[in-house]
């Protein structure tokens, strides 16, 4: 079984280097739905090589001004891949889903199997949605994108403690966990072994112009241990890599 995470930047087709960012920076205003389905092919060409189960994604554009009422993940839906869903990241209802560049903005999967799945959100932050996906053999899946604010950040750390906790059978987290201040961030989630880190602490994830950190993550119950195997997948199109979760 494999699933498959990717922060795909709303498919702006932005990398992590400096002259991307200078020269590309019009398409966080606008970007034409041409451009889009390109970078989309890239990600589609991962899916198609890798075969996950599963994709998780977060910074996907459901329709909106900026993408030219675009949905992203329904352009990439298709026969291999007909289960899927995505949801306003700051959840139903929310203030911020008006605002100008916010929205459509989301997060949402794509799956070959119609796992039983549900929206949950955290209490804290303004980016609050959590899918909660359950695979096979009592294997449950849970995605996010965490607060830029480090405050906020250790408050969904703690919420993402308290739905592990009350979850039976093995759980795996994957997200884009923001900790720009190292991955000393995580010890209160790491804290107790109630959940271990996959990911090599020197393997970064991220990259901005000279600036490298370790963002996007997985962490595992320890009933798992021996079980997984994590690829770290380049995504030109991205400053993100992409994550390749492998479960024997």
């Amino acid at each position: 079984m494999k699933i498959l995470f990717s922060n795909l930047g709303y498919a702006t087709g932005i990398s992590g280097s400096l002259y991307h960012h200078v020269t590309r920076a019009y398409r966080h205003l606008y970007q034409a739905p041409a451009q889009q389905r390109r970078v989309l092919a890239q990600f589609r060409q991962i899916m198609e090589a890798e075969r996950p189960d599963l994709c998780c994604l977060v910074e996907v554009d459901r329709g909106s001004l900026h993408s030219g009422f675009f949905n992203q993940i329904k352009a990439l839906q298709c026969a291999q891949y007909d289960t899927f869903d995505i949801a306003d990241k700051y959840g139903e209802g929310s203030p911020f889903s008006r605002l100008p560049f916010h929205d459509g903005k989301s997060n949402g999967f794509l799956a070959r199997t119609a796992y039983p799945f549900s929206r949950l959100y955290f209490r804290h932050g303004t980016k609050r949605l959590i899918y909660r996906i359950e695979m096979d053999e009592g294997l449950t899946v849970l995605f996010a994108h965490f607060s830029l604010k480090p405050v906020v950040r250790q408050n969904q750390f703690e919420e993402i403690t308290e739905l592990v906790a009350g979850i039976g059978g093995e759980v795996i987290v994957l997200g884009d966990f923001n900790t720009l201040g190292g991955l000393g961030e995580l010890d209160s989630l790491l804290a107790g072994d109630r959940l271990r880190l996959l990911n090599r602490r020197d393997e970064a994830t991220f990259t901005f112009h000279q600036w490298q950190h370790t963002l996007d993550l997985c962490l595992y119950t320890p009933g798992l241990e021996a079980r997984l195997g994590l690829a770290i997948i380049p995504q030109p199109f991205s400053d993100h890599a992409g994550l390749l979760v492998n479960i024997d």
